[in-house]
């Protein structure tokens, strides 16, 4: 009777070799994809944050029956933090609600430079590192000077709180430090719409599109 022998095999020097060069290939073409494609959720996730801020303000002044404005906390210098209040921005005296009409969060944590009193006096804040999203930076905003919008109750685009910039109607929103940077733009018209789209793309060809 002959008895089978199983013999085992180990893997080769060679084996190993041939498959290690075929990960770094296989690395070395999908690594830029990949990296593209993360600044692109960045740029995307901060301008969707942006767009559900202004439709927020505007729901809320509906809702709220009187002003509340959509203010880019950060904008001076690129940030995509924002807030929603119904208090006009620092530095200002007007403040168009009554104590406890439209108060924060029962909280001490308050957005940086906005020194309303400790009730806050904003609905929601959110921030860059909140989202995950400090590589995007605003690129550009119409007016240059603007950082906010105000809504009525009616829904509808009024001159700000502060008066001291009419309206922001643009933003652009991009990762300036990125190899071949992509940017979305948001824009806010007088009746309260607010739209994102991609310049590069065709709006004829694909709704995403501006043009």
């Amino acid at each position: 009777m002959n008895r089978m022998r199983k013999i085992q095999r180990g893997i080769s020097m060679i084996e190993v070799a041939v498959v290690v060069a075929i990960t770094a290939i296989v690395y070395s073409i999908a690594a830029p994809g990949f990296g593209a494609w993360i600044t692109n959720v960045q740029i995307r996730t901060a301008a969707e944050g942006i767009q559900n801020g202004l439709q927020l303000a505007r729901a809320e002044a509906i809702r709220r029956n009187r002003s509340v404005m959509f203010w880019l906390t950060a904008a001076g210098t690129g940030g995509t933090d924002w807030m929603v209040a119904c208090a006009s921005p620092p530095g200002t005296a007007a403040i168009p609600e009554a104590p406890g009409d439209c108060p924060g969060p029962a909280s001490t944590l308050q957005p940086p430079a906005y020194a309303m009193g400790p009730s806050g006096n904003w609905i929601q804040w959110q921030t860059q590192q909140g989202q995950q999203t400090t590589q995007v930076q605003i690129t550009n905003l119409v007016p240059g000077n603007a950082d906010m919008v105000t809504f009525n109750s009616m829904g509808l685009v009024v001159n700000n709180i502060n008066h001291t910039a009419t309206p922001l109607t643009e933003i652009d929103l991009s990762v300036p430090t990125a190899a071949n940077p992509r940017t979305l733009h948001i824009t806010i018209n007088s009746g309260g719409s607010v739209r994102l789209c991609d310049p590069l793309l065709a709006i004829s060809a694909d709704p995403r599109g501006c043009n």
